[in-house]
C-alpha cells in the first residue's frame, strides 16, 4: 500500500500538480496562439482605418496571426515531444 502523499498515486494531489506542470507548455502555446491572432486582428483593423482598405489588412493580419501562432504552437509541441523522448530513453 502506498502513502497518498508521496505522489506515486495517480489521483493524489502531487499527481495532479505533475500533470498540470507537464501540460503547462501546451497551455501556454495555446494562449500564445490566441494572443497572436487577436493582436494581429487589431493591428490589421487599425491599419485599415488609417489607409481606408477595410477589411483587407484586417484579414491579412488574421492570417499572419494564425500562421505565426500555429508555427509557435507546433514548435512548442515538438520541443515537448523531444523532451519526452529523451526522458523515456534515459529510463
Amino acid at each position: 500500500m502506498t502513502d497518498p502523499d508521496d505522489g506515486k498515486q495517480n489521483g493524489g494531489p502531487a499527481g495532479s500538480f505533475k500533470a498540470i506542470r507537464a501540460a503547462s507548455p501546451l497551455i501556454g502555446a495555446g494562449v500564445q496562439m490566441a494572443a497572436a491572432v487577436i493582436l494581429m486582428f487589431f493591428v490589421g483593423r487599425w491599419l485599415d482605418a488609417k489607409f481606408g482598405t477595410d477589411p483587407w489588412l484586417m484579414i491579412t493580419g488574421i492570417f499572419f496571426g494564425v500562421g505565426g501562432g500555429l508555427y509557435a504552437f507546433v514548435r512548442t509541441v515538438s520541443d515537448v515531444d523531444n523532451a519526452e523522448e529523451k526522458k523515456s530513453t534515459k529510463e
